[in-house]
């Protein structure tokens, strides 16, 4: 090689390797580090933070192995994120909730002030979205199942926090033609109580409020165990439950793996349905219910609040045994006079305090000092 060739090859290998170095190397989404933020009972979403953002995944209950939506939540607007999910800047400031039972995780973390718009105001509980429907601060934009697209358009929240169903409705297409971002939570479709109530770290992320949601559902869980526990110690004979009352010729059971199943068994009852493998309801009658449920020792979840109502709707509920030896019990504890119930809002983040209340009906020995919540003994 002459001293001209020789020069080139230098000057052209010098340039490229400083060249190289000179650019910043970029991680793809597989190189990047995550660090999976642990869930104990949840199923069906997952955090996992990297440097840039938090991605947030929820997974479809009605097809295993599938993504619902995935979110990258990002504290800078310019920051790059994957192009298959939702970039969403946190912590959120407006939010509109069309399903009540998402209120109790709001509330838990201090949120319910980002609320902008709800649905069915009227069938709320919580105090402060209700006083803030009537002020005007907050916007009742109808039915969750007939939303007010234009109002809502016109409210235009940060993002929506939605319910999400197997068979995508006319009103979740609507909205996502709008351009809103929507949250799926789909805490019901959690196999657990705690698995439920851990969607309030699915909330939190949201809120730049991690380490708090995580913090909460800790307490949440520990306390839940330790009733569990002290039914499992203490408990040796246990009582006979029936729950809900005939609709329309049609009595609704929990089935064996729902969730008012597994508080009864957690709480030291003893279920009729208790092997059946449902976690919906079981379709039955007041027949059948009769028939298995007569001699039951305790009554709950009836939507009444006096033994006298409960039997002007049928006049054979006077031949089940809780009916006349008056242990009968709804959980319209904390209701309003519109409907609102908070069994259904706060109630879903706190199954420690559902476990609670359906302990101290079943034993009421073994909580002393301790008073009901949700539920309450029919008059």
């Amino acid at each position: 090689m002459n001293k001209v060739s020789f020069f080139l090859f230098y000057l052209v290998s010098w340039f490229f390797l400083f060249s190289c170095k000179g650019k910043p190397t970029v991680k793809t989404q597989a190189e990047k580090q995550f660090t999976n933020i642990e869930l104990s009972e949840a199923k069906l979403f997952a955090i996992a933070k990297a440097d840039e953002y938090t991605q947030v995944t929820v997974y479809n209950p009605w097809k295993q192995g599938e993504i619902y939506d995935t979110y990258y939540l990002i504290k800078q607007e310019d920051t790059e994120v994957p192009s298959d999910g939702h970039k969403v800047r946190i912590p959120i400031s407006s939010l509109m909730v069309n399903s009540a039972t998402h209120l109790g995780f709001l509330e838990l973390l201090g949120e319910l002030d980002k609320v902008t718009g709800v649905c069915d105001a009227n069938y709320i509980y919580s105090p402060v979205i209700r006083q803030g429907v009537n002020s005007g601060q907050i916007q009742n934009l109808g039915d969750a199942f007939n939303l007010d697209i234009e109002r809502l358009l016109m409210l235009r929240p940060q993002a929506v926090m939605t319910t999400a169903y197997n068979a995508e409705d006319e009103n979740s297409r609507r909205m996502k033609q709008t351009g809103l971002t929507l949250l799926y939570n789909i805490e019901w479709q959690e196999k657990t109580l705690l698995g439920r109530a851990e969607w309030i770290k699915f909330v939190g992320a949201f809120f730049d409020k991690l380490p708090q949601a995580d913090s909460i559902y800790t307490h949440i869980e520990t306390e839940y165990n330790k009733v569990k526990e002290l039914a499992a110690q203490q408990i040796t004979d246990k009582p006979t439950v029936l729950s809900g009352q005939d609709f329309r010729g049609s009595w609704s059971m929990p089935g064996g793996k729902s969730f008012n199943a597994i508080l009864f068994q957690d709480a030291g009852a003893d279920y009729y349905y208790k092997n059946n493998e449902s976690s919906g309801s079981i379709s039955t009658s007041i027949e059948e219910a009769l028939l298995h449920f007569s001699k039951a020792d305790i009554w709950v979840n009836v939507q009444v609040n006096t033994l006298q109502e409960l039997a002007r709707m049928d006049s054979k509920y006077k031949l089940f045994k809780p009916y006349q030896t008056g242990f009968v019990y709804n959980n319209l504890r904390r209701t309003n006079e519109t409907g609102g119930n908070d069994y259904w809002e706060s109630g879903v983040a706190r199954p420690d305090l559902l476990l609670r209340d359906m302990m101290k009906i079943f034993h009421p020995d073994l909580q002393p000092g301790y008073e009901l919540t949700y539920m309450q003994k029919l008059k």
